[in-house]
């Protein structure tokens, strides 16, 4: 048998994770920083002077469209079937409503100053587009906090349902995949083409990754992994003149592995989308939102919201040659606008039920784009999760149905805060959302007593939400891992003469705002490129 450093880097992939690989690359020199994305947009002022453009819905993509294609000369009008801007972009404060499809209506009851982002909740350090209209529009940004030691996990896989503290499952896991890799490389007779000073190295490596401790018997090194360095957690976290810390006593190996915690949640802040740092906008997502909106107008009086038709309900859509003429329902009565150009952003749920003339392969792309479903459900509580618990935000995870509660990265030993009590997504989310309101705050409230012990009686004036239950919506993103997706979103994204389609449903960015702001760009080039066919651009 032959351990090469590719056979090494894939050990240590498949025992350890997306973090094991990485601190390999980053041994042997392999990994190498990403080049920075360029960002700006820059049209000439005049370059769709004389030319219109009807944007399909009012959420982050068709604002930044509206928002680019203004200062680029169009005129530009949105519509909106719902009575708001932001699309999924949707932060809840006291006195707002929320109604779900065949619901009854739910009145947000926080104290002042308390809010929930049941849209999207942070963003990504790399989703470079978002951070730079933040900057342009001076949206204060602030550290969110994805993961804490201190979070809980919970398990209901071993015994009669376990929880511990996400230091003791990450740093015990590491612990016994290094100490295994340790006798692997130490191994008598097996073939390595690593050198000498490799195997040192990786040894070293192994040692400071799983926290091992080292003993010589009989001339002989070996390594263990007992969490001497304490990184899993203290029985005893505190001493005084003879009184050492005391660590706790390591999981075993396969108490872990049938937990089911390390297929997905503790390596979770090794993924793209959450490595530190990640942001949210102070005060609430929605600010980002209310930031395009409020933008001028480049060429008469008044802001970007002031394009904005609300509740209008598109119902057709006719692609001519020379213009698009949209339908759409204006409190009960029927209405057209006719633009010469058209950008969709309407939810895939809602659009491919539309009357259109766009192709047959076109509108089946459109019912075959795959979606999923998600749930939230979000509390105000006293912070016991900081005065009791030391868990100052971060995401704490559990096999069972509520799967995550978030803790708020801001208004640190504060009386109140709010806390995201349950967040799932897929066949699991389309169940739970299907379940009265009622029921839904109490499996979260019960569910949430397995994470910490008294939830229920800190908790208060819950409010749930369903995407794929929301009128206009029908869905919170798409599902780009699913093998159907590439095509259906290719097509979809291919201009039908002067019909374009945005929004992040049509990108591998899905669920993120960055995907709509890009989708919104290719739309916006591609509209440029229709009008000004000879124009050379940078």
């Amino acid at each position: 048998m032959t351990m090469t450093r590719r056979g090494l880097l894939s050990t240590m992939a498949s025992l350890g994770g997306a973090g094991a690989a990485y601190e390999t690359l980053v041994l042997f020199d392999f990994l190498k920083p990403p080049p920075t994305m360029a960002a700006g947009l820059s049209l000439p002022s005049d370059a769709g002077t004389g030319r219109t453009v009807a944007i399909l819905g009012a959420g982050v993509g068709g604002l930044c469209a509206a928002y680019e294609l203004d200062r680029a000369g169009y005129d530009v009008t949105i519509l909106e079937a719902s009575n708001r801007t932001g699309g999924r972009n949707l932060t809840l404060r006291r006195g707002d409503v929320l109604k779900e499809m065949h619901t009854p209506a739910q009145v947000c009851q926080f104290d002042e100053g308390l809010y929930l982002n049941v849209g999207p909740g942070r963003i990504a350090h790399h989703h470079v587009h978002v951070i730079d209209y933040c900057r342009q529009f001076g949206v204060t940004l602030q550290p969110y906090i994805f993961t804490s030691r201190a979070n809980r996990v919970h398990t209901g896989h071993v015994g009669n349902g376990r929880t511990w503290q996400m230091r003791q499952a990450v740093h015990d896991l590491q612990g016994h995949i290094a100490e295994m890799l340790s006798k692997c490389v130490s191994t008598q007779g097996i073939d390595l083409p690593l050198t000498k000073t490799d195997v040192e190295k990786f040894q070293d490596l192994l040692m400071n990754f799983g926290g091992l401790t080292r003993s010589v018997q009989s001339g002989t090194t070996s390594y263990s992994y007992e969490n001497q360095t304490g990184r899993g957690g203290f029985e005893r976290s505190h001493g005084v003149g003879n009184k050492p810390l005391v660590p706790l006593s390591p999981l075993k190996l396969d108490e872990i592995l049938r937990s089911d915690l390390w297929n997905d949640f503790i390596f979770r802040d090794t993924e793209i989308m959450w490595q530190a740092s990640l942001l949210e906008p102070a005060g609430g997502m929605d600010h980002f939102v209310k930031a395009f909106a409020r933008q001028s107008l480049a060429r008469r009086n008044g802001t970007i919201d002031a394009l904005v038709r609300l509740n209008a309900k598109v119902t057709a859509i006719e692609v001519g040659n020379d213009r698009v003429t949209v339908a759409y329902d204006d409190g009960g009565a029927t209405r057209t606008l006719a633009a010469d150009y058209c950008i969709s952003t309407i939810p895939m749920p809602v659009f491919k039920n539309l009357k259109t003339n766009l192709s047959a392969g076109y509108m089946n792309a459109a019912r075959n784009l795959p979606v999923e479903a998600s749930g939230k459900v979000g509390w105000q509580a006293e912070r016991f999760w900081e005065t009791r618990d030391q868990i100052y935000g971060g995401i704490s995870w559990t096999t069972d149905t509520i799967r995550q509660i978030w803790y708020p990265s801001w208004g640190f030993l504060g009386q109140k805060g709010m806390l995201t009590g349950a967040y799932m997504y897929g066949k699991t989310a389309e169940a739970f959302n299907a379940r009265p309101v009622e029921e839904r705050l109490h499996i979260a409230r019960e569910q949430g007593e397995r994470l910490h012990e008294g939830f229920g009686k800190y908790v208060e004036h819950g409010i749930a939400i369903g995407w794929d239950r929301m009128e206009h919506f029908g869905f919170a993103w798409a599902d780009e891992t699913d093998p159907a997706f590439g095509d259906n979103a290719e097509l979809l994204a291919t201009p039908q003469g002067r019909f374009h389609q945005a929004g992040d449903q049509i990108t591998f960015w899905s669920g993120w705002q960055e995907g709509a702001i890009i989708s919104a760009w290719e739309a916006v080039k591609s509209i440029d490129r229709q009008s000004n066919p000879t124009a050379k651009r940078g």
